[in-house]
């Protein structure tokens, strides 16, 4: 099995709608998943990065937004396939560092994630959705509407970090 991967996320909340990435899911082959979810934008931290300079780097390469890094708001960690089944985590494995991040800059594009060929890009497309309709969208990880839901704009910057185990 390799490494268990690092990754940084930007959870960007704006005027009543967040920043999230349709995405081609990485086990099509599961039917308990779907197709495509939206992801917060974010990715893997390459060797001699800061979580910051990460989180900057893949915000401009998958949205073309730049934004300034704030508090991290979560921790999560990933397996796939899941704890408690057969080789768990032994196709994907990694820890997801959250950040709340401000856009400050930049002109919206649907990226492209430079490790993939373009006719194998997973990136579908970049958009604000309305927080009152995240429920129309499948959303992964799966913790993830709630806790957008619950977050207080005027206390986003103060917020204690939350763990989601790999089960949440």
């Amino acid at each position: 099995m390799s490494q268990v991967r690092l990754r940084v996320s930007a959870l960007c909340i704006k005027d009543g709608h967040v920043l999230l990435i349709e995405h081609k899911s990485f086990a099509p082959e599961d039917p308990e998943l779907p197709q495509t979810y939206w992801i917060l934008p974010g990715g893997v931290v390459e060797r001699g990065e800061t979580l910051d300079e990460a989180l900057k780097r893949e915000m401009m390469e998958e949205t073309g937004l730049e934004c300034q890094v704030g508090s991290l708001h979560f921790i999560k960690e990933l397996l796939y396939p899941h704890p408690g089944v057969q080789q768990q985590g032994s196709i994907h494995h990694s820890v997801s560092l959250g950040f709340f991040c401000t856009v400050t800059g930049g002109e919206m594009i649907t990226g492209k994630d430079p490790e993939y060929a373009d006719d194998q890009q997973v990136i579908l497309k970049v958009s604000w959705l309305p927080l009152a309709e995240l429920d129309r969208y499948d959303l992964y990880p799966p913790f993830l509407p709630d806790y957008i839901l619950a977050q207080n704009a005027e206390e986003v910057q103060n917020a204690v970090p939350e763990f989601f185990s790999a089960l949440q």
